[in-house]
């Protein structure tokens, strides 16, 4: 046996725990939720997912999940960016501290993080009476049970990980790149769009990816601050479970969310490389 047989059969060998693992406790799962989805009616059918896409108050929970995932991704990356961007370059011995401080937030339950927003965020809540002292709201006005608390609450919890994802590759972009594209007449502005953004496009699509496929399967927030309101995948998901008892349907719906998330992934993929074939 040559070593470079004996490298791979190495390889393989290290790698067969986690792809077993992965096989079991992902693969696995994941066929039998598919094939749970077909079995209506038995042994195949598409009865579930015909009422689904034939039912426009699901199509509509499907179109507020999308929306909502949109949103929040917005959100974060708006955010995000700066922040980023200021810790990246900060030159101070407290950057570390500082970075460390933008994870607090994934520090907390995100049922405790929901609960403080529900504080905030029903009618006698913080939040709720500077908006109705504003004047710009009515009196009796709350974001509690609103898809615009959902998204303010979503996009606090996921703020964190769009920052990380992208503080990481714009610490790795050398500054001089920056310096050399001002020193030629370019503004500090125009150079943070004609390199740091363009160098970090990678990063910004890996981060809208995590933070839109969390956004679009999350429960805990948005069932408990959209409340009766929340009509979004992982809610009705739940309620179909765990409620309503109909596990084919629910599997049905799990499998779309599924699908959906798998085209956002193949898409952001292809996305990011056909930049780095512009980039050579």
């Amino acid at each position: 046996m040559n070593s470079s047989a004996r490298r791979s059969l190495v390889a393989a060998g290290l790698l067969a725990p986690a792809a077993l693992l992965f096989a079991l406790l992902f693969v696995w799962p994941q066929f039998r939720l598919l094939g749970l989805s077909f079995g209506n009616p038995a042994p195949f059918g598409l009865a579930s997912y015909e009422r689904f896409l034939g039912d426009s108050y699901y199509l509509g929970v499907l179109a507020n999940s999308l929306a909502l995932g949109a949103c929040v991704t917005v959100v974060c990356l708006v955010l995000g960016f700066p922040l980023a961007f200021l810790l990246a370059r900060a030159e101070t011995r407290w950057a570390g501290l500082l970075l460390l401080l933008t994870t607090f937030p994934l520090w907390v339950s995100a049922v405790v993080r929901s609960f403080a927003w529900m504080v905030l965020f029903y009618r006698g809540g913080t939040i709720s009476r500077l908006l109705q002292g504003s004047g710009l709201v009515p009196p009796d006005f709350q974001l509690l049970g609103t898809f615009s608390g959902v998204v303010i609450a979503l996009a606090q919890v996921l703020l964190p990980i769009m920052i990380l994802t992208l503080y990481a590759v714009i610490r790795g972009i050398d500054r001089d790149l920056e310096h050399a594209a001002m020193s030629l007449g370019a503004a500090p502005v125009v150079a943070l769009w004609l390199v740091t953004i363009r160098l970090a496009r990678g990063g910004i699509m890996a981060g809208s990816l995590l933070v839109f496929s969390l956004s679009v399967s999350a429960f805990a927030t948005p069932s408990m601050v959209g409340g009766a309101r929340a009509h979004f995948m992982a809610v009705t998901i739940y309620e179909q479970t765990l409620e309503l008892l109909d596990w084919p349907f629910a599997a049905a719906i799990s499998a779309i969310l599924l699908a959906i998330s798998l085209a956002v992934a193949l898409t952001y993929g292809r996305l990011l490389g056909e930049g780095r074939e512009e980039a050579r």
